[in-house]
């Protein structure tokens, strides 16, 4: 059932663009030709590093089962171990539109789980340093293991990527802090934790900014980011309501209070055209709330992060990747993927 849920939500992007019957049954071959092939590359691997841009401000190593963040000259690098998705379909398709659609889906899958790794180093960077760093990072590097048998485990494959790192951006630093933050073992390759970070730490810079309404639609997005984990064992309706989701979460009136109150500010100001003395949103903005905002929605990024074990939909170190995509593939697809049309 995992591959058909996968072929659907395929075709539902592919007739968008409305092409022959004769070019979607041959497309639709090519779905399962995709998922055969990684299944049968389940030893290609690519080791995939980026520098943030820190400006050598983030002097500290963290590290997992398959990831490492190290401190260079440059500034601090994130190095992961992924599959070898993004490469070598040239030869496995007989048409340039799936050779192109099926490379960039695999590039895509493959850059998602290293940028959840990134997201760890940047929630960790965060919380640390106070310093918000972006994803996309000024630079890159990658090494490629293709073939029918394991090139290594993910600790050689990271250690034979270091060279690489120091080559491109100065050697690693000597003795670097190593920070045992619990964003390292936060699940943030479940698309809404995933999702939180991401609105969070836009958040912060639209602050840092003063673009305050701004930064408030961005917090509140933390939030509704939130509502699409497992709420089905709570009460209430947390996958709509604010107010219930704080309360799922343990959090008590105050905290709900501020909840609706950020949600209200971004209606009526920030993500809709208000109809009432737009011009002095800025009042509403007096006292706090902007600090208590953001502190809410970081104790509740961390708290759903913190529960999502119990509730896991998205395995965070799969045995298989190929198995791991097929199985997550509604929620990654929705990740990963534009939905505009061919």
């Amino acid at each position: 059932m995992s591959r058909n849920n996968a072929k659907t939500e395929i075709l539902k992007w592919y007739d968008k663009g409305k092409l022959t019957q004769v070019e979607r049954v041959r497309f639709s071959r090519n779905i399962d030709l995709f998922f055969d092939t990684i299944f049968e590359r389940e030893h290609w691997t690519e080791s995939f590093s980026t520098l943030l841009e820190d400006e050598g401000k983030s002097r500290f190593a963290m590290a997992g089962r398959a990831w490492r963040a190290d401190p260079t000259e440059s500034g601090l690098v994130v190095t992961s171990v992924v599959p070898g998705w993004g490469f070598g379909w040239r030869d496995v398709f007989n048409d340039e539109m799936s050779e192109d659609f099926f490379s960039w889906l695999g590039h895509y899958c493959r850059q998602y789980i290293h940028r959840s790794n990134i997201c760890k180093v940047l929630m960790a960077s965060w919380e640390r340093d106070g310093i918000i760093l972006h994803p996309f990072g000024s630079g890159g590097s990658f090494q490629r293991y293709s073939g029918s048998t394991r090139s290594g485990s993910s600790t050689e494959i990271l250690a034979a990527a270091m060279s690489g790192v120091a080559l491109n951006w100065g050697p690693l630093l000597a003795n670097p802090t190593f920070y045992r933050s619990r964003w390292a073992t936060r699940n943030t390759l479940d698309p809404s934790i995933h999702q939180g970070v991401a609105h969070f730490l836009r958040a912060q810079s639209l602050l840092k900014s003063d673009f305050e309404i701004e930064a408030l639609v961005a917090l509140d997005c933390v939030i509704q980011s939130l509502q699409n984990l497992d709420w089905t064992w709570a009460s209430g309706n947390p996958r709509r309501e604010r107010r219930d989701l704080c309360r799922a979460l343990g959090f008590g009136v105050a905290s709900q209070d501020v909840s609706e109150e950020v949600y209200f500010l971004r209606n009526q100001f920030g993500a809709h055209a208000g109809g009432w003395r737009w011009w002095d949103a800025g009042e509403y903005l007096e006292g706090d709330i902007c600090d208590r905002a953001s502190k809410l929605s970081s104790r509740l990024l961390r708290k759903a992060a913190d529960i999502e074990v119990q509730y896991r939909k998205f395995n965070p170190e799969p045995e298989n990747w190929a198995v791991w995509l097929e199985d997550s593939f509604d929620g990654i697809w929705n990740a990963v993927w534009f939905k505009g049309p061919i």
